[in-house]
């Protein structure tokens, strides 16, 4: 059994967080219909693609079907947006596409020279994979055909990567697993004191391999060890996103029906409120990234397809893509 297509409807948001708890409920996976993952994965998935050169180009008019993953890759000033159609760039207000390897990217993370995410290539998983030109081209980190995970995470710099794992074609138990660097093997990972019943978003903190954090929907559970251990730093709340910049971490809650956004000091651990333009209940915000050259740059996405961007630690947010229309 394996994890469900996100995003869900946010009354199944539960669900959604839940999802790698248990193999006996656990949903299915992102992708194609059911039998197709009993099918031998195509030799070249990319065999109506050959013909056409990677380029990126002005994109046309398009309506993203699934908005699932953003971030700021070091080796570019764009903002990607990973959808089931492949790569999307934001940059100098202007959006731009690729014109092939359109893969159906999720579990999207930025790092410094690229970017690490799992995913579908025709009708072959990805496993975890990392490009660093732009996608024109991938490298298999691990799990090639083998697995799918929703549930990815990178850090920026260390080379450190989490996921949680909830395909059984991967051969792993389910639950959070780790693997320090690229070339690493993957192992559990702990989790002790973690009182959670979920598993949900995981961050890694892009210079220091030490930390990581996860949102549940009873709160926030930081780790100073790898997620050897785990202690909570919110109130028992509803999280449906977070991400860390080098002395941040940011996070969105729904309290009070009410969809909000955070910031903790990694330095004082404090948490401050942050005003971001009203979001209906059911518009809960799905991604969050900050930009790691250009400091005070924030970024989010909500589960309608809206994506705001902010250059000034939140103090302003601008509307750049609404229900996931783009009209250049």
């Amino acid at each position: 059994m394996i994890l469900k297509r996100f995003l869900i409807p946010f009354l199944l948001l539960t669900v959604f967080l839940a999802a790698c708890t248990n193999t006996e409920d656990e949903a299915e996976q992102p992708s194609t219909p059911d039998n197709e993952t009993e099918e031998p994965a195509q030799e070249n998935p990319e065999t109506e693609e050959e013909d056409v050169p990677f380029e990126i180009v002005e994109a046309a008019d398009i309506e993203i079907a699934q908005l699932q993953g953003i971030g700021y890759p070091g080796n570019d000033d764009a903002l990607y947006v990973a959808t089931d159609q492949g790569l999307l760039m934001y940059k100098g207000d202007n959006w731009y596409e690729t014109t092939s390897k359109k893969h159906d990217y999720f579990g999207f993370n930025a790092v410094e020279d690229g970017f690490i995410s799992s995913g579908q290539q025709g009708e072959a998983k990805l496993g975890i994979a990392k490009s660093t030109d732009k996608g024109e081209t991938l490298e298999y980190i691990a799990f090639k055909e083998k697995g799918q995970f929703p549930f990815l995470t990178a850090g920026y710099q260390t080379g450190i990567i989490y996921g949680i794992n909830g395909d059984a074609s991967t051969e792993m138990d389910p639950g959070l697993f780790r693997s320090a660097g690229e070339d690493a093997e993957f192992e559990p990972v702990p989790l002790n004191g973690f009182g959670a019943d979920t598993l949900g978003m995981i961050a890694a903190h892009p210079t220091d391999a030490n930390k990581m954090a996860m949102a549940t929907r009873s709160g926030i559970y930081l780790s100073e060890d790898k997620g050897n251990n785990m202690e909570l730093i919110t109130e028992e709340i509803m999280v449906t996103a977070l991400a860390f910049t080098e002395g941040h971490l940011y996070y969105s809650s729904v309290e009070n029906e009410k969809v909000l956004f955070h910031s903790i000091s990694l330095e004082t651990m404090e948490s401050a409120s942050i005003e971001i333009p009203f979001l209906a209940y059911d518009n809960p915000i799905t991604y969050i990234t900050g930009s790691q050259k250009n400091e005070g740059t924030l970024a989010f996405s909500t589960y309608m397809r809206d994506l705001y961007q902010s250059a000034d630690f939140g103090e302003s947010w601008e509307n750049i893509l609404e229900k996931g229309s783009i009209s250049n």
